[in-house]
């Protein structure tokens, strides 16, 4: 079915992710948030796509204990190789290969070609003022889930799941059709199979558990898409 509207990820842009290392181990946050700025009409239903990950949406799903709503929209994941470096030094070793045992999670090897595609757009991606961070070997595992994503056609890829802000940027900018957890959550509220509380809950468990969502974005997926 052809979708009428922006993802709830796309209006709701502006959510920076970063990492950073302090006493209690690797942490995650979104250190920005602005307000919706797109209009998002309702849809009837999403078919299960096929999506290429970066590392970022897959661990809030860890965090929350809620896999199960990315499996509601999507029959398949694919991820590069690179990224289960990053999945171990998070803590999710485990989830992660429990997904790949499942067949839902799919671990792709760069081809040569691939990775200096992937170079270039980590470079694109680190001379933006909203990537928080110059070197653009920073911006790999990001720019790695882009290439694959425009690269790997015969994959059937319909949509990249993406949290940095500069990142999704660049993909857009390439006509990429994105999202990232909190959309999917979105997505889960405007089909009935979210409450209002349940989306709360869902996000406020991801903040508990490292990641900071701010409470405007919460509040504002909670009040437009929690039935």
């Amino acid at each position: 079915m052809q979708c009428q509207n922006a993802s709830p990820w796309q209006r709701l842009s502006g959510h920076t992710i970063r990492f950073f290392r302090n006493g209690s181990g690797v942490k995650r946050t979104i250190i920005k948030a602005e307000p919706p700025i797109e209009k998002m009409t309702e849809i009837a239903e999403i078919d299960k796509i096929v999506a290429v990950s970066n590392t970022g949406p897959l661990i809030s799903a860890f965090e929350s204990g809620r896999t199960d709503l990315l499996k509601r929209y999507f029959s398949l994941i694919y991820i590069s190789s690179s990224e289960l470096a990053e999945f171990a030094n998070h803590g999710w070793t485990a989830e992660i290969n429990q997904l790949i045992a499942e067949d839902f999670v799919v671990v792709i090897e760069l081809n040569v070609t691939e990775q200096q595609q992937a170079e270039a757009v980590a470079q694109q991606i680190a001379k933006l003022p909203t990537s928080g961070n110059p070197d653009w070997r920073h911006h790999l595992p990001e720019a790695e889930a882009i290439a694959l994503t425009q690269e790997r056609t015969e994959l059937g890829v319909g949509i990249i799941l993406l949290d940095e802000k500069a990142a999704r940027q660049i993909a857009r900018e390439l006509g990429l059709r994105l999202t990232g957890f909190p959309g999917v959550v979105g997505w889960c509220g405007r089909d009935g199979f979210l409450t209002k509380s349940d989306i709360r809950q869902v996000l406020k468990t991801c903040q508990q558990q490292g990641t900071y969502y701010s409470d405007r974005l919460i509040e504002t997926l909670a009040e437009n898409y929690g039935r």
